[in-house]
């Protein structure tokens, strides 16, 4: 009875079973540290647009669009949350409602006001000369 595979693995049966142990015991340690893990609030042009393309219901299309920005909206980067901004009429279509539409644009107009804020505590410290001017 040959001993090796004609790949040059072992037939030995505990060789065999260490293996498919080795294997299950580190499946089952990679699922268990992910079901601890917090979950991530992305934001992501790209998911609100999917969301947006694949309802068809418009009366839906609008309440998953108001869910989605009510969770993800404030955690968007202002890169992302303009990117909807821009293409919103186009994704939503006749769920573009008035409410989604001050929606979205009062998240983009308190990230980009977050972000001259931040930009102007960068260029001028509070502690610096030119403030004292």
């Amino acid at each position: 009875m040959p001993t090796h595979t004609q790949f040059g693995l072992s037939t030995n049966p505990f060789w065999l079973f260490f293996f498919l142990f080795s294997v299950c015991f580190t499946l089952n340690c990679a699922s268990a540290q992910n079901k601890n893990a917090p979950p991530a609030f992305v934001c992501s042009a790209s998911d609100f647009k999917a969301l947006a393309y694949t309802t068809n219901d418009e009366q839906l299309r609008e309440e998953r669009a108001k869910e989605w920005l009510n969770k993800y909206g404030k955690s968007c980067p202002l890169d992302q949350i303009e990117f909807i901004l821009m293409n919103q009429a186009v994704w939503l279509g006749t769920s573009n409602t008035p409410a989604i539409s001050s929606s979205i644009e009062t998240i983009y107009k308190l990230k980009k006001a977050s972000t001259e804020e931040l930009q102007k505590a960068v260029d001028k410290p509070r502690g610096s000369a030119a403030n004292n001017k």
